[in-house]
């Protein structure tokens, strides 16, 4: 039968009635699974087996239980015989409900709001210490950063600082180098003007040479025939003895005036010599090397595979001619020098540059070896102009040495500082 609810009970909540209602619905379940079966109140079978209870369905089960009183005894009494497991002292009260059970509940309840109160306080409180922990931590991090980020700061702007100082050695670099271009160019306007004059005055001389030597051998003829009439007039020895005399008289000044023209210009190519270098700098040295690529109008001849096999063994045949075009074309590029670089054999497959190259790059013809290439390019620069040949190959450093050319190192080459890679 039903009872009343007091006004002290109304005031009461839910939750704090969650451990017997969960004990209620419990011993429903076995007592459904009983023989005979214990009756409950119907409401509670939506939620048997169910696990936690929804805190909305809180009020509807209290209801259910106080509105049976046989089943809310049964379940009192599983209570007492379990103990504090089962229900905890507002549940327990609840479900037994001795004479002044109301009131011990609302003591009972005003303790466990103050515990739980102070349960909130104390878990406030550590959420609280827990952020200001965090709090604190984060303004470590904060400064750690700050101080990494000003130090990131300060290298950076040395940095810049480092990158303006090699912009202004860039500049004054490429400020050198136009000079040095304007003077190469000068100089060869000159050189070229030279030539022609040169050039005008040996064709002056060839025409006069050609001109004696025409008059020389029309005297000869006329000498020949005269030599044969007198052969054949032998009674007139005068005659032809004079005119062959006189003949004779003529072809020797004739001579002579070829010999004065030949004279006159040095039509003889010259012998080239190797740029002197300055004191106390070694002739395989990287000091040789700068020296001799800032030379001006200087060309550089370039063993390509000697090169490439002494800085990458290893390689591919096509990566180390590929890598050599690539150093040597810094180095032009940088001094502004002209440079050839020889392969051997253009019927080699990739034989080839890939791109436009700041160098000039020959592959040896069939039949044909680089060295013999290396050679003829020596001979064949006018030897006023100066020429380095770079290779470790002694027969090669023998024959362009006696041609005049300085020789450097496949090895000094590479170690050069603006070749290494």
């Amino acid at each position: 039968m039903a009872t009343a609810e007091p006004t002290e009970r109304r005031k009461i909540a839910h939750r704090y009635l969650r451990a017997a209602i969960e004990l209620a619905l419990a011993e429903a379940d076995a007592g459904a699974r009983r023989r005979p079966p214990e009756p409950f109140p119907p409401e509670l079978r939506p939620f048997l087996r169910s696990g936690r209870v929804p805190t909305a369905a809180l009020g509807r089960l209290r209801r259910a239980i106080e509105s049976d009183d046989y089943f809310r005894r049964r379940v009192a009494a599983i209570a007492d015989v379990a103990g504090p497991s089962a229900a905890d002292p507002i549940g327990a009260e609840w479900l037994r409900r001795p004479d002044g059970w109301e009131k011990r509940l609302q003591v009972l309840v005003g303790a466990a709001e103050e515990e739980g109160e102070r349960a909130d306080q104390e878990a406030a409180l550590r959420r609280a210490e827990r952020r200001r922990q965090a709090a604190e931590e984060a303004a470590d991090r904060a400064r750690a950063e700050a101080v990494a980020l000003r130090h990131r700061v300060d290298e950076l702007e040395a940095g810049l600082e480092q990158e303006r100082v090699q912009r202004r050695r860039a500049d004054e670099a490429t400020q050198q180098l136009n000079g040095q271009l304007t003077v190469a160019r000068r100089a060869e306007r000159h050189a070229n003007d030279r030539a022609d004059a040169v050039q005008a005055r040996l064709s002056a001389v060839e025409a006069d040479r050609a001109e004696a030597r025409a008059a020389i051998a029309t005297a000869e003829l006329q000498r020949d025939a005269l030599l044969a009439g007198r052969a054949e007039r032998l009674g007139a020895p005068g005659l032809g003895a004079s005119h062959v005399t006189e003949l004779r008289s003529l072809a020797e000044s004739a001579r002579r005036v070829a010999e004065r023209l030949s004279g006159l210009v040095d039509v003889t190519p010259g012998r080239r010599t190797a740029v002197a270098l300055p004191g106390g700098v070694g002739g395989n040295s990287t000091r040789a090397v700068e020296h001799l690529l800032r030379v001006p109008d200087a060309l550089f001849v370039v063993d390509g595979y000697n090169v490439a096999k002494t800085a990458w063994p290893d390689a591919e045949l096509e990566q180390q001619r590929v890598r050599a075009l690539d150093l040597v074309d810094d180095l032009a590029r940088r001094f502004g020098t002209e440079v050839t670089v020889v392969f051997d054999g253009a019927d080699v497959v990739g034989a080839h540059a890939r791109r436009r190259r700041l160098s000039r790059v020959v592959f040896s013809p069939a039949g044909t070896i680089a060295d013999d290439v290396i050679r003829s390019t020596v001979a064949a620069t006018p030897p006023d102009r100066p020429v380095v040949v770079v290779t470790s190959d002694r027969e090669i450093r023998r024959s362009v040495a006696a041609m005049g050319a300085n020789l450097v190192s496949s090895d000094t080459f590479l170690s050069f500082p603006a070749a290494r890679r």
